[in-house]
Formats: structure tokens, C-alpha cells, sequence
């Protein structure tokens, strides 16, 4: 029988790795695991210490070879040790034959594979004896940046004695074993480790750092005919189920259980401080209760286990306890306890995704939160609350539902949890009582009413598609066909339960409709097809569904332009005055003379022709950041923000983040201005204070060397570009806005230095739904998708100043930018330039004539010389080198000839174990150098580059030639009319060829046929959508204050990877008639435009980006004619797509992005394409996604409601501060500064009172104020309506009436005591009250002042008037609207 879930889990149960070590690999961002495969080939053992091959009663002595993952940084043994089967030796030499496979994301050069050789002798007991014979270490990674796998055959030296010498101290101090430990002479092992990408598709079936092997059976994987079911693994298909009607029972009831639980915290807290102290008089209550849900396989968690708050199953309220009101009070009156209910439930069900397999398991724990008193004593600081959350879990059970003994279909299920020190999946503590320890059982399953004295948990499960409500489209008609249909099919799901077979689970869909999964009310898309579950008979087949023209709508929608702010203007002349009086750098030319000032309200002319004319080739780029204006925005304060920082990215440099900047404001100018004038920004130095001598900030770009024809393309990007900016709030980490400057004031058209100063919006969108009445008779029937309208609103103004300085140029490389090759991408092989010039193949010619190639070969300085694949280039290329070897052999001479006769005294060592092996080789790849064409390719992101490579034909025969790159992204054009689109678009006077290549299935490349002597072009392309999608942790740069600009260097960008192609062209015979190998240098692309998006963790979004219309050239004239749109996603994991619509119909760009945990940012490139063929992005996107933790809130306006987080501590200690987007909206507490421990739960209370109806989304940051660094953000979700009104008025205003009006009404107190009440208003500038707060007697009257502001236009608003307690609860609402007339 085959092991189940617990035998799996007991043998799986792994060491972790050490702390210091998965810090160390998150700060290197190591964070994607990486999967790879050892293969274990023979370990030949001919000199043995103490071998024997039988033992004294004659029997054989088998051997064992055990692996493990060791940390020699920290000496630490972690992950699991695989042990293989008996092995014997026979001829000295020992068959291994294995292949273990494993994935780790500690991608360290201190993370080595430790392997023993041991051997195993028979006791007279019948057990083994293990002795050991001897170890190897493995090293699986470089100290290269990128950390890859060390891939490659390997021989490993055995060592005397036991790994357990990898724990002494000496051995920590050295990174080389070999000069401390003692070599087995003749003893090594031979195996080989790779790369295994094949692993990524089931690395959620393995957790990390586990060695297994592919003949293991792993729960979840689908069996190999091979045996090895890893090698190309094939996971088994995740069906969905629903889990409903879930309650727990508790003994001997749920009061008794909680009240001896309580009793035994707080006495351990009593017992823990000092008797009379004020922490020993508070008590530990229960906040919450929760169960985490979870599938797993017996060695980890298929995914993420679910967490649900369980309820009271009974009375139907809420099962978490009101702990943290200050009404709340431990459980102490048995009164109050004995309305409690005996049972917690879970209101609504569960979707999880199983597949058939017997050892697969449903996990779940019973956790409960606490609220802790906090003293003077603890860590934490004053301001923090007066309480703190923890997590205690108090029972676990697992539930097998494939196994072979499983009958559950439409049953009710019942399972016994377990508490008390026993091994489970979460590897936490679980709370054990007396009761409980009595009723454990080996078998957690019973019928129903069998547990009687025992925890249990009691559910169903059925498959989804059961439980999944039938579209709203759908008929009663066609809902009775179908009932009547399936009652008609002989194939009843009742029957054959009891045999499951491996492919479908009991309770699998019959009908074609059925799909799983729950409805997204945000998006509307149907998905009609269903997803196969395998063959179904054509009886319940049916028929054919017809796909209908739908189109998704992703709401809202992003239109190009539509958050952009306007162009940029001229200030007011007092507020020029400020900024010219502030001192801030003046931008002058190389001859000191200030530079001409530009009007940027004024058009640019621009002559191209002057541009390539001028004297001064280089380019000097400044942008100066000078000031910020403040506008008033509803919820927040008027001096907000305090201070700000900037986000933005240059041409193809790097994207810069700016320091934290401080705002000036000065008290008599702004009084005099009354407050319109702009901050003046300020760095701020290490100690706190701001640099107000050298205000602003610069950032300069230098342009001057350019590849060829990358100068009209640089000019172009001025002429035609803006420059997308954000700005941030250094405080809080929350976007202020984003704004754009034009970057065509910065041609200088001839002239030696330009200016211009913009003043430029700063702009942010907000998204608000329909207003909601709370008094709507139909709430259950609106429908459950509100229309949203997006609102722009203007944060503030940024006054920024752009110029230009022209700088001279080295004559020599203006030359080798602006002479540009005539046929640069026509790559014709020249003889005698690489390959093998003959001589014997000795180790010292071998040696050098590597020297030769790696002098030969391009670095990482390509980009300096733009022209190496010119005629003259390599030439010079070549004297360069050989001038700098020359000099270096003559300064030190010595030094240098003694590492030369070291190495070649190393060399015939490492190539004797080879031996003609080795030769044949090296013959083989001197004759294939010699073939061999280097070409240098400048690639950016999305852009096609073109060459031709002249291949001839050097037989007296003719030849057919396969051609096969090893790249997909290098490819060869096949296609006729592409062909002559890249020609005339580089205009390459090349022949044309119509109909050259023959293509065939299953061959590794097109073909070509050649006649005897003859030379063709074959046309290539090279192309990528790929690269890096490393982003930059959010906060404020620190760099040095000291400086008064910040000059940025361009360097090579590594957004897309440098890497060598070779494209073969073999004979008819299969071997190469010539190579060609390209060097493909990364290039730095531009970005267009900038988005910024939030959205809900661990969700997928769907957002739709509408396209400008673009004007065809081709097409003028013809209105049938439409313009090819196509884009690519430089994400694999991200859905983009567009789709072509009738002439006149906006065009949108879909995109699908998979959710991350909070607070991750995940950046990918969109690339729009407007031409057929794809040569050139016509606009690049640059697009972030932030994911946040989402939390809903009901509330309603005018009225305070609170609702608590958890933030979970780090890694590290942590000085932790809370921020919201709209302050006076929402208030944190704690509001200061307070002290985060490592893995504690904080909890935060957010008071939240919105006086705008309808959806709203607001933010609050936790940020470390120590490290500008963000903690966690959240997402709240606003469902704000609007209050019951008890009386409404109507009040006429003057227009320009200059002092308002005033107006009474009257309010009675309902109750019989004296209360004291709170004046509110939805339009504080707008209305104003006499007194803000009131206090009368029972039943008495009040008059309340009004007192209306006065309007410069006509027109009328309605202004709601609340009577709050003090509380902030709402008594009542009066609505006056207000004419102004």
C-alpha cells in the first residue's frame, strides 16, 4: 500500500536554513528560487581507509552515499539528507547512478553540497552499522554578481574523516577546505550539476532546500514512464472544491474552554510581574478568532493557506469579541457567558484547489488573537496603544479526502483536532489542556455523533461547480432542461464513487457550462469555454456553444493625456521675484556668460540642419528643482507636504530618485501674499537641519558620446518628448502627484546655452462612485458593479528650471559618432582576422593563442567605440592591446613571467586526465574559430535590429545549408515582403531575393540552397522583449548633501542582459561551413509615459490603457485603412493584449497582472507597436503596480467609525510611524513614533470620518522613519453613505453680497439628562457655526448660529449640518440648500 499523508509527512520534516544567511540572500535580492539537478555518476574508491569487503561472518559490506546542504559561512547543517541505496563496490570503483534535484533561493557562494561516502556492515541484531569512509564538498555558486549555478561536470576529491570537521573553528576562518583537510589518495566522485528550469512548473508540490530524488513519489506530480518524474515534471491537474457548512465544537463547551484558557494567561502574566504593579491588574482578552485553511502534500503547502475569522454559529453575530472597545472586559460573568453559543461557524464557504492523489491532506488550525496589556516595562513606546495583539494556536487537524478508505460524497464530515506538543504542518506551539490530551486518537475521522468528548470540526465538501450560482443570464427554461437532462444520463455522479479515478475527482461537472472559480464584480468578463477535465461522452457533451462578440470591460479606463498636466506657464511676477531673491545656482556656458533665456509659452522652432552643424557636439543637460506651491486639498492639512522627493528617468539613463527636500516658507513674504507665493526647496543635511544656503536641487546629464546615428534620434527625443516626474511625500511614502515637462526648450538651435523656467502641475487622479443613500429600500438589489468617474485633482505646482550647455568634443571621437558606417550591418567574414594561424598545440601556444581571442573579443567599454565594426576598427582594436601588453611587460617584467611560468607549470596537470580527449577537442575548436565572424550589436528594448550575413559557398559543388541560431530571439527572415520592409528601412542596397528559403517541419532552421563558389545575403534579426524588472525600494535617496548638483553618469543600463548568439550554417554533411557570432551589447531604451497603479494583494488586475489615434502616413485619404497596432509585455507573466475594432472605434491596451504580497511593486515595460513588422516601439510604457493590503470599511459621512490592522514585525527592530492620505479623514493610533519588534503583531486603531458619499479609496502607510523605508501600506476600500435626514431648510445668499449671511435654527435635546453635542458640517468653508459645541438640558432647546460665506457666483449647493455626541456618533442630520441668487 502506498504511504499516505502522515508517512509523508513524518519522513519530510527539514532543518532551516540559518537566519543570517536568508537576510543576507533578501539583501542581495535573492528572492526567486532557483531549481537545479545533481547527477550522481560513480565514486571510484581505490585506496579506502580501512577497507574491507567482508565482514567477519563473511557477509558482502555495502555502501551508502548521504548528501546535504551545508552553510560554511555559519557552519550549519540545514534542509535534509538524502540517503542512497545500498551500493556495491566492485572493481574498486563504486555506480551511483542518481540524479537528485533540488531549489534554493540562497544563491550564495557560502551554500555547499556536503557528500559522505559511508559504509553499512550487518549486526548480529539484524541493524546496520554506519561507518564512515569519507566526505567530498561541492560548491554550487560563484561570487559572480548574478549568483548562477556553477554548471559543469565535476570531480570531487573524498577527504579523511567525517563532515562533522566542517564544525570546527578552524575551518569557519577559510573559504579553501583543501589546506585543512587530508586528501584520499585515488578516491573521487564524478557527477555533474545544472540549471533545471523544468523545476519552476512544481516548486509549490517541494519546499526549499530539499534534496530529493526523481524516482521519489511526490504527492501532487503525475508518474514518468521513465521513472524520473522530476526530469521533465508534469504536475497533476488542481480541481476546484468548495468547503461549506464548516463549525467547530469545543468541550466541554466553547464558555468553559475560553474561560479556563483566559484563567491560565492571565495567571501567567500575574505570576510574570511584580505583585501590585499596574500591569499586573490588566488582563488578557480575546480579540479575534481564526482558522487558517490549507492543502497540503506532506512536504508543504501547495499554496498559501487561507485565513477566515470564525463566527458565533448560533446567535449569528459576529464571533469576534468587542476585546478592544473600552467596554470590553475579560471574561469574567458567567451571566454573560451562558448566552454565548457553544459552537463557532464560518458564514459562507471556502474554495480550495485539490488534486486526486491518496497522500494529499487538508490542513487546518484553530488560532485565536489575543489582546495583551502593555506596561512601562515593555519595549514598546509611550505612544503606542495601551494594547497589543499576539497569536496562540490552539488545536490542528488533517484530512485526507482521496484516500482509498474515504467515502464523503454529500456526507457530513467530522474530524478531531489535535492539540499539545505534537510535530505539524505550521510548526508552531499548540495549546494543550488535560481533556485534550485524553482524547487524542490515531483516527481523527469518526461519524457523525461518534466525538462526543472530543475538539471537532465539522464541514462538507463538494466539487465548485456544485456550488457555483447559475449565470443571471440563464432561464428557468434552460435551469429545468438541464435538471432534466442530468436525471435523464445513465452516467448518475452517484455512482462508482468509491473507485476515484486519478484524473477526476468524486462529484466532477457534467454540464458544458459549468465553470469554477468566484465571480469578479470589478471586471466584466466571461469566460463561456470550459476548462477540460478530461473526455466526456457525446451524449453529455451537448452541443457546441458559439462564441458571440464580446469585448471585456476593464473599469475604469486610462486614457493617454487625460492625467497630464497642461503645458507648462509664467509664473506671477511677485512669485518670480521670490524665486530669483532665493539665490538658487545660475546656468552659464563654458565661457561663464549666462545662458539665453527661453519663453516656454512660446513655440520652439527647430532646424535639424542646425543642430548637425553645431561646433558643440556635446550636451550638458540641467534640471534644477527650485520650488513647490501648495494648493488646498480636501483632508488634508495646509502645510502638507513638509517635505518631498522626486522620481524620474532621462533619455536612456538610469531612473534617478532625488533626496529628501525641505519647504521654505517664509512667514513675511507669505503674509504679504497671502500665501500664494512658492516654497523655496531645501536639502536636508545628516543631523535634521536644511541647507538653506544652496536652496534647490540640480541634476545634470552628460551627452557626448553617442553611438552612430544615435545623435538625430537624442534630438529627436528633445524635440518631441516630456519627462515624466513624481513626486513623493518623503514622510509618508504616499504619491503627491505627477507632472511632465517638455523637453523641446533644451534645443539649443547654434546657440551655447539655453534656459527656460517651467511651472508645471502636479496632478493625481481620484476615483469616486455613485452616492448611496442609507435609507434605499432596494441596498440588497442595487447592482453589485457601481459606476466609477475618475476626478483630476492638482496637488500643487512645481517650478522647475531646464537648461542646455554646449560642451566640445573630442575631435577624434566626433568622427568615429558622426561617420557612420556605410554598410554597418552587412557582416562579411574576413580571413585572417580571428581563428587558428597553425603551430604545434602545446599548453604554451594554447595559452596564448586564448590571450589572442580575449584580446580580440568585446568588453564591457564597447560603447566608447562605437565604429568596431568598421574596416579600421579592429585594427586599431588590436594595436591598442598589444601597446598595453607591451607596457605592462615592461614595468614588470618579473612579475609577470613568473605568473606565466606558474601558470604553465599548473597546466599540464589540468589537462593530463584529458588526454586525447582534450586534444581533439582543442583541434576541433581552433578549426571551428577559424570560421568563425565576431559581429557587435547595440540592442534596446522592443527594437529589431537588422543585419546580413554573406555566406558562401567555398565547395566545387553545391550545397543545401540548415541555418540554426541558439537563440530564439535571433531569427532569420523568411518572409518575402518583411525582408524588403527592413532593406528599405535601413536602406540596404542589397539584392532581393523572392522565394530563397525552404522550411520544413521538425528541422532545426530554415534551408538555403548555394551553388558551387556562390555568396548570398541571409537576412537576420535580432529582437527582444525580455529584461529586468528590478525595482528600487520606495523612499528618498541619500546621497551626499554637501554637493550642489548631482551629475548623473550614464552607464550601461542591465535592464537587458548582454549575451553571445551563434548562428551556424551546416552543410548537407551536418557540419559547419561557417559562424557567425554576435556580442549583443545592451543599450538603455527611453520611456514615453509613466504609470503608477494600485491595487488589492494577491489579486489579479485588469486595466484597460486607451490608445491615441495614430495617423497612418500611407493611409491618408482612405478611410478603410487602418494602422496595425500590436503590443508586446516585456513581463512573460503579464497579459497584454489589443484588439482591432471598426474604423473609428477607440482601440484599448488589456492588461491582466498577477497579484504580490504587500507592499511589493511589481515594474514591467508595455510596447506599442504601430507597424506590421514590429521594427521600432512607437512609445514604450514604463509601468508600476503597487500592491497593498485591502481592507473594507461601511461607514457613514459625518459619523466616526473605527476599524483595527494588524502590522506584523520584520526581521529586525524597527522605529515605525503610520500615515494616512487624508489626515482629517482618517486618524491613526498610535499617531507617533513607536517601536516595531521583530515578528510581534502591532495592533492599529483607525478612526475614520468621511464626509464625502460614495466608493472611495484611501491609503495609510507604515513607514520606519529611521530608514525612509515602507513597512506595509494598506488599501482601504470606502463604501460611504449618506445619513437618514430628520429636517431639511432652504436659505437664499447674495452673490458678492462681501460680508455672507446668517441664519437659526432650533434643536431640542431628546433625552431627559443634560448631554453635550458636536457641531458638524460637510462644507467648512462654506458654513460656519457660532459655537462648535453646545451643552443643554433634558428636552430643552438650542439655537444653533449659522453663518454662510459669502459666493462670487450664482448657483446653489446643499450643505449638511451634523449634531454629534461626543463620541462622533451621529444624533441627527439637517440638510440646508443654499441659493446663492
Amino acid at each position: 500500500m502506498a504511504d499516505g499523508w502522515r508517512e509523508v509527512f513524518k519522513r519530510s520534516r527539514v532543518l532551516p536554513p540559518p537566519s543570517q544567511t536568508v537576510r543576507l540572500a533578501l539583501d542581495n535580492h535573492f528572492t526567486q528560487s532557483l531549481g537545479s539537478q545533481l547527477t550522481l555518476s560513480r565514486l571510484t574508491a581505490a585506496h579506502l581507509p580501512q577497507a574491507q569487503e567482508t565482514t567477519g561472518g563473511g557477509q558482502e559490506v555495502t555502501y551508502q552515499l548521504r548528501v546535504t546542504l551545508f552553510d560554511r559561512s555559519h557552519q550549519h547543517f540545514f534542509g535534509n539528507t538524502w540517503k542512497s541505496p545500498s551500493l556495491r563496490m566492485k572493481n574498486k570503483k563504486i555506480p551511483v547512478n542518481e540524479v537528485l534535484y533540488f531549489h534554493t533561493s540562497l544563491r550564495l557562494p557560502s551554500t555547499v553540497v556536503v557528500l559522505e561516502l559511508v559504509s553499512l556492515s550487518p549486526r548480529p541484531d539484524g541493524s546496520q552499522q554506519a561507518l564512515g569512509r569519507g566526505f567530498a564538498v561541492l560548491e554550487l555558486f560563484t561570487n559572480r554578481p548574478e549568483a548562477q549555478a556553477a554548471d559543469g561536470d565535476r570531480r570531487l576529491n573524498l577527504h579523511h574523516g567525517s563532515p562533522r570537521s566542517l564544525l570546527h573553528p578552524l575551518v569557519k576562518a577559510t573559504d579553501d577546505y583543501s589546506s585543512l583537510l587530508t586528501t584520499i589518495d585515488g578516491a573521487h566522485l564524478d557527477c555533474a550539476v545544472k540549471n533545471h528550469q523544468a523545476l519552476v512548473s512544481v516548486m509549490h508540490l517541494l519546499p526549499e532546500n530539499v534534496l530529493i530524488s526523481g524516482k521519489e513519489k511526490i504527492p501532487g506530480l503525475a508518474a514518468s514512464p521513465t521513472g524520473d518524474s522530476l526530469l521533465r515534471p508534469q504536475p497533476l491537474k488542481m480541481l476546484p472544491f468548495t468547503l461549506h457548512r464548516l463549525t467547530i465544537s469545543l468541550q466541554p463547551s466553547l464558555e468553559k474552554f475560553e474561560s479556563q484558557l483566559l484563567q491560565l494567561i492571565n495567571d501567567d502574566c500575574r505570576n510574570t510581574k511584580q505583585p501590585g504593579s499596574e500591569a499586573a491588574l490588566r488582563t488578557v482578552v480575546i480579540q479575534e478568532r481564526r482558522l487558517l485553511v490549507g492543502v497540503h502534500n506532506g512536504w508543504c503547502f501547495l499554496d498559501k493557506p487561507q485565513v477566515v475569522v470564525l463566527e458565533a454559529a448560533a446567535a449569528g453575530s459576529r464571533g469576534r469579541a468587542d476585546s478592544t472597545s473600552k467596554q470590553s472586559a475579560p471574561v469574567k460573568d458567567r451571566s454573560a457567558l451562558s448566552t454565548l453559543p457553544h459552537t463557532l461557524g464560518l458564514r459562507g464557504s471556502l474554495e480550495l484547489k485539490l488534486t486526486n492523489h491518496h497522500a494529499l491532506a487538508i490542513v487546518f488550525q484553530l488560532e485565536w488573537v489575543f489582546s495583551a496589556p502593555m506596561g512601562r516595562e515593555t519595549m514598546l513606546s509611550a505612544a503606542s496603544t495601551s494594547r497589543a495583539a499576539f497569536l496562540q494556536c490552539l488545536r490542528w487537524g488533517a484530512w485526507c479526502p482521496f484516500r482509498e478508505s474515504a467515502d464523503w460524497k454529500g456526507e457530513e464530515i467530522q474530524l478531531v483536532l489535535q492539540g499539545g506538543a505534537r510535530p505539524n504542518p505550521h510548526a508552531v506551539m499548540v495549546y494543550r489542556t488535560e481533556m485534550s490530551a485524553k482524547a487524542q486518537s490515531p483516527a481523527p475521522l469518526s461519524a457523525p455523533g461518534s466525538a462526543q468528548a472530543k475538539d471537532t470540526i465539522t464541514f462538507r465538501l463538494s466539487s465548485a461547480p456544485e456550488r457555483k450560482a447559475s449565470s443571471p443570464k440563464a432561464s428557468l427554461r434552460t435551469k429545468r432542461e438541464d435538471e432534466s437532462r442530468r436525471r435523464r444520463s445513465p452516467s448518475s455522479p452517484s455512482q462508482g464513487q468509491k473507485n476515484i479515478q486519478p484524473t477526476s475527482p468524486p462529484e466532477s461537472p457534467q454540464g458544458p457550462g459549468a465553470c469554477s472559480g468566484v465571480g469578479n464584480i470589478a471586471h466584466l468578463e466571461m469566460d463561456l469555454h470550459r476548462e477540460g477535465d478530461g473526455p466526456l461522452s457525446a451524449q453529455d457533451e451537448g452541443d457546441q456553444l458559439q462564441e458571440l462578440p464580446f469585448t471585456p470591460v476593464h473599469a475604469p479606463v486610462i486614457t493617454l493625456g487625460v492625467s497630464m498636466p497642461s503645458s507648462s506657464s509664467v509664473g506671477s511676477r511677485s512669485s518670480l521675484a521670490h524665486l530669483y531673491s532665493a539665490g538658487f545656482p545660475d546656468i552659464v556656458d563654458s565661457a561663464g556668460q549666462a545662458a539665453e533665456v527661453l519663453d516656454p509659452t512660446e513655440p520652439v522652432p527647430f532646424d535639424p540642419q542646425r543642430e548637425e552643424s553645431d561646433p558643440l557636439q556635446g550636451n550638458l543637460l540641467v534640471f534644477q528643482f527650485l520650488a513647490f506651491n501648495r494648493i488646498p486639498t480636501a483632508g488634508v492639512a495646509a502645510n502638507w507636504p513638509e517635505n518631498i522627493h522626486f522620481t524620474f528617468q532621462f533619455y536612456r539613463f538610469p531612473p534617478v530618485t532625488s533626496q529628501q527636500l525641505k519647504l521654505l516658507t517664509s512667514d513675511k513674504v507669505q503674509q504679504q501674499a497671502a500665501g500664494l507665493l512658492p516654497c523655496v526647496l531645501a536639502s536636508i543635511n545628516k543631523d535634521g537641519t536644511f541647507n538653506s544656503a544652496s536652496p534647490g536641487l540640480q541634476v545634470q546629464f552628460r551627452v557626448d558620446s553617442l553611438k552612430p546615428g544615435e545623435r538625430r534620434w537624442f534630438l529627436r527625443y528633445l524635440a518631441l518628448h516630456t519627462m515624466h516626474i513624481d513626486v513623493w511625500d518623503s514622510d509618508s511614502l504616499l504619491l503627491i502627484g505627477s507632472t511632465a515637462v517638455e523637453l523641446k526648450y533644451m534645443l539649443r538651435q547654434g546657440k551655447s546655452a539655453v534656459q527656460a523656467l517651467h511651472e508645471v502641475e502636479v496632478l493625481t487622479t481620484d476615483y469616486l462612485g455613485d452616492d448611496t443613500l442609507l435609507t434605499s429600500t432596494d441596498v440588497g438589489l442595487r447592482p453589485a458593479r457601481t459606476p466609477m468617474s475618475v476626478h483630476t485633482i492638482i496637488r500643487g505646482r512645481l517650478h522647475i528650471r531646464t537648461g542646455n550647455i554646449g560642451c566640445p568634443v573630442d575631435p577624434s571621437s566626433r568622427r568615429a559618432t558622426d561617420v557612420m558606417a556605410s554598410h554597418l550591418n552587412i557582416i562579411t567574414p574576413r580571413g585572417g582576422s580571428v581563428g587558428f594561424r597553425g603551430g604545434s598545440l602545446s599548453s604554451r601556444n594554447t595559452l596564448q593563442l586564448n590571450g589572442r581571442n580575449a584580446a580580440q573579443a568585446p568588453g564591457p567599454e564597447m560603447e566608447a567605440q562605437p565604429n568596431l565594426n568598421g574596416p579600421d576598427g579592429r585594427r586599431r582594436k588590436l594595436d591598442c592591446m598589444a601597446a598595453v601588453r607591451r607596457r605592462e611587460g615592461t614595468d614588470e617584467p618579473k612579475v609577470t613571467d613568473r605568473t606565466t611560468e606558474a601558470r604553465f607549470a599548473r597546466e599540464p596537470h589540468q589537462i593530463k586526465p584529458s588526454g586525447k580527449h582534450s586534444e581533439a577537442e582543442a583541434i576541433g575548436n581552433m578549426l571551428s574559430r577559424s570560421i568563425t565572424t565576431q559581429h557587435l550589436l547595440y540592442a534596446g528594448l522592443g527594437a529589431a535590429e537588422y543585419m546580413e550575413f554573406v555566406l558562401k559557398n567555398p565547395f566545387n559543388v553545391p550545397q543545401t545549408v540548415t541555418i540554426h541560431s541558439d537563440d530564439p530571439e535571433l531569427s532569420v527572415i523568411t518572409t518575402t515582403e518583411e525582408w524588403a520592409y527592413f532593406k528599405a528601412l535601413t536602406e540596404t542596397p542589397t539584392p532581393l531575393e523572392e522565394n530563397m528559403f525552404h522550411l520544413e517541419e521538425g528541422a532545426p532552421g530554415p534551408k538555403v540552397y548555394l551553388r558551387p563558389r556562390e555568396s548570398i545575403h541571409i537576412p537576420l534579426k535580432y529582437q527582444s522583449f525580455l529584461c529586468d524588472h528590478t525595482v528600487a525600494l520606495q523612499g528618498p535617496s541619500f546621497q551626499p548633501t554637501h554637493k550642489g548638483s548631482q551629475v548623473a553618469k550614464r552607464n550601461l543600463s542591465n535592464i537587458v542582459a548582454a549575451k553571445t548568439i551563434k548562428v551556424t550554417f551546416s552543410a548537407e554533411d551536418g557540419k559547419p561551413m561557417a559562424i557567425c557570432q554576435l556580442n549583443v551589447e545592451p543599450t538603455p531604451h527611453v520611456v514615453d509615459q509613466t504609470f503608477r497603479l494600485y491595487h488589492p494583494e494577491l489579486s489579479f488586475l485588469k486595466k484597460a490603457i486607451r490608445l491615441p489615434p495614430w495617423n497612418d502616413p500611407e493611409a491618408v485619404g482612405d478611410p478603410d485603412v487602418r494602422t496595425h497596432i500590436s503590443v508586446r509585455c516585456s513581463d512573460p507573466n503579464v497579459i497584454c493584449q489589443t484588439r482591432m475594432l471598426a474604423p473609428g472605434e477607440p482601440q484599448d491596451v488589456y492588461l491582466k497582472v498577477p497579484g504580490s504580497p504587500s507592499p511589493h511593486i511589481k515594474m514591467f515595460f508595455v510596447m506599442v507597436f504601430t507597424d506590421r513588422w514590429m521594427a521600432a516601439p512607437s512609445q514604450i510604457w514604463q509601468i508600476y503596480v503597487h500592491f497593498l493590503e485591502r481592507v473594507d470599511v461601511s461607514c457613514v459621512t459625518g459619523q466616526r467609525s473605527c476599524q483595527s490592522l494588524v502590522l506584523r514585525g520584520k526581521q529586525a527592530v524597527r522605529k515605525v510611524k503610520c500615515f494616512s492620505s487624508h489626515p482629517q479623514e482618517i486618524q491613526v493610533d498610535p499617531a507617533g513614533v513607536f517601536l516595531l519588534p521583530p515578528a510581534a503583531l502591532q495592533e492599529l486603531q483607525l478612526k475614520l470620518q468621511p464626509w464625502r458619499a460614495g466608493s472611495r479609496f484611501l491609503y495609510v502607510n507604515a513607514v520606519d522613519v529611521e530608514q525612509r523605508r515602507l513597512v506595509t501600506a494598506w488599501l482601504l476600500c470606502l463604501n460611504v453613505h449618506r445619513p437618514v435626514l430628520s429636517k431639511a431648510f432652504e436659505v437664499c445668499v447674495p452673490v458678492c453680497g462681501g460680508r455672507g449671511s446668517s441664519r437659526k435654527i432650533t434643536y431640542t435635546n431628546p433625552y431627559s439628562s443634560s448631554r453635550a453635542f458636536l457641531l458638524r458640517s460637510d462644507h467648512p468653508d462654506l458654513l460656519q457655526f457660532k459655537e462648535e459645541k453646545f451643552q443643554i438640558s433634558g428636552g430643552e432647546t438650542y439655537t444653533i448660529g449659522l453663518r454662510f460665506a459669502p459666493s462670487q457666483s450664482a448657483g446653489s449647493v446643499e450643505i449638511l449640518v451634523y449634531v454629534n455626541n461626543l463620541e462622533e456618533k451621529t444624533e441627527e442630520t439637517f440638510c440646508v440648500k443654499v441659493n446663492y441668487s
